[in-house]
C-alpha cells in the first residue's frame, strides 16, 4: 500500500508531481537495498549494532583466524561480508541523511517566510478586530490565535510527600 496518489487523482498543488517522482526513486533505492521482510530491530539491538565499531569486528576476525578452534563459533567470511557491506554502504547512508537535511532546510527555509508574514498579519490583526469594522474579522482572528499560540505547558504536579 502506498500513499503516493495514482495519475486519476487530482494533485494537490503544482509541487505534488515532482514530490511524487522523487518519493518513487528513494523507494526504488529502499526496495533495492531491502532484504525480504526483514524483522523490526529492537532499540537495543539498534544501539549494540550501532556502538559496535567495524574495527572490533575485523580484530574478532583476525583472532578467529589465528586461533584454531574458534572457527566453528563464528563465520569468518561472513564477518568480513558484514565488513564490508558497512564500508561500502556507510557513504551511501551518510548521504541519504545529508539529503534529509537538506530537504529539511529547503521545506523550512520556504516555510519560514509564510510563517513570518503570517504572524506579522496576526499582530496586525487584533489590533484590527478591537475597532468596530473588525467584528466580521473576530472569529478568523480567533481562530488563527488558536492556531498560532502553543498552549501553555503543563506543570508536573509535585509527588506529596509523604511522612
Amino acid at each position: 500500500m502506498s500513499d503516493v496518489p495514482t495519475s486519476d487523482e487530482p494533485q494537490a498543488n503544482r509541487f505534488t508531481a515532482d514530490a511524487v517522482r522523487r518519493r518513487e526513486l528513494l523507494r526504488a533505492l529502499v526496495e533495492d537495498l531491502d532484504e525480504p521482510a526483514p524483522p523490526a530491530l529492537t532499540s537495543m539491538e539498534v544501539r549494540l549494532a550501532r556502538h559496535t565499531p567495524v574495527a572490533a569486528l575485523e580484530k574478532a576476525a583476525l583472532f578467529v583466524d589465528a586461533v584454531p578452534g574458534f572457527g566453528e563459533m563464528i563465520d569468518v567470511t561472513e564477518l568480513r561480508e558484514v565488513i564490508a557491506f558497512e564500508l561500502a554502504y556507510d557513504g551511501v547512508r551518510v548521504e541519504a541523511m545529508v539529503l534529509a537535511r537538506r530537504i529539511d532546510q529547503i521545506i523550512l527555509r520556504r516555510k519560514l517566510r509564510a510563517v513570518k508574514a503570517v504572524r506579522a498579519l496576526y499582530k496586525i490583526a487584533k489590533g484590527y478586530v478591537t475597532l468596530d469594522a473588525g467584528d466580521a474579522a473576530r472569529t478568523h482572528v480567533e481562530a488563527l490565535k488558536k492556531t498560532l499560540v502553543r498552549p501553555a505547558r503543563r506543570r508536573k504536579k509535585k509527588a506529596e510527600e509523604t511522612e
